[in-house]
């Protein structure tokens, strides 16, 4: 029902080509509203991916692959694509996802052990290690945004892809920090909300806790690296010509540029379900 408030027999101008691209904030929202309801299929995927704690690297490896083609656009069937994934960056997911795991337990062992020289009381330097170690993590989880989408997206070998991702993480700091600030809120309410986050552990967090890292990452990774590869090569990157026909168009598209128009009466369609025909260069289109 239209309550007069549109005229139907009226044509719109289009959709206009090489409209501006949209800001990070809202892309960012946008993305995550139409692959809501996945974050929860590709999470649980991920759990019990991760159950065996060896898998923890080629399973993430493969998140951050579904994360990726989310972020540049690119259609996916989640299962085939995260076994896909999985399989193809297995090495260095699983001897990355090693180091990660040897990191985590020596932090927490570092933690445990400086808060209980404080409450001894120590002197100084005991208390200034724990900000140390802390701040010495917050490097390498902001390093690990840059990490897993070069394993999965470049051809390079794994200390090449750490040493860029310090230099990434420092040149891209403002989405660095970004990405650094939404994980620390949403882990601080996993935290607040414990036990009952607990419950929804399987569904809800690391999917996007993955997407930001990656949404915030990986334009620095095309800026740095990708791009000025093709550019090296004369060419374009093609997550950006991903969907653009490399055939010769045979109607120009006017989207956005033409007035517009009044459909006759006669050319409508009755109100009473016949079809209407419409000539167009002699052919007849239903």
């Amino acid at each position: 029902m239209a309550f007069g408030l549109y005229n139907y027999r009226k044509t719109g101008s289009g959709v206009e080509k090489g409209k501006p691209k949209k800001k990070s904030f809202f892309l960012f929202w946008e993305i995550f509203g139409a692959k809501f309801w996945k974050f929860f299929q590709i999470n649980l995927i991920y759990v019990l991916c991760c159950i065996p704690i060896v898998t923890f690297g080629p399973a993430t490896a493969a998140m951050t692959q579904l994360m990726r083609k989310f972020v540049i656009g690119e259609p996916i069937f989640v299962w085939h694509e995260f076994k896909t994934a999985f399989k193809k960056n297995w090495k260095q997911g699983l001897f990355m996802g090693s180091i990660d795991i040897i990191l985590l337990v020596l932090m927490v062992f570092d933690l445990n052990f400086y808060v209980g020289a404080i409450e001894n009381g120590s002197d100084l330097s005991a208390k200034l290690l724990p900000a140390i170690s802390l701040a010495v993590g917050f490097i390498v989880l902001m390093m690990h945004f840059y990490i897993y989408p070069q394993i999965v997206a470049l051809d390079l070998r794994l200390p090449q892809i750490i040493k860029n991702s310090f230099i990434l993480m420092i040149v891209g700091f403002k989405r660095s920090f970004a990405g650094f600030f939404a994980w620390v809120l949403i882990v601080t309410l996993i935290v607040l909300g414990y036990p009952y986050t607990m419950l929804v552990l399987p569904f809800l967090p690391f999917a996007w806790l993955n997407f930001i890292a990656t949404f915030c990452a990986y334009p620095v990774i095309q800026k740095h690296i990708i791009d000025p590869y093709y550019e090296s090569r004369g060419e374009r990157n093609p997550e950006y010509t991903r969907y653009e026909s490399s055939e010769e168009a045979l109607f120009e598209d006017k989207g956005g540029s033409e007035a517009p128009t009044e459909i006759p009466k006669e050319k409508r369609n009755a109100r009473s379900g016949g079809s209407v025909k419409v000539k167009a260069k002699g052919k007849v289109i239903r």
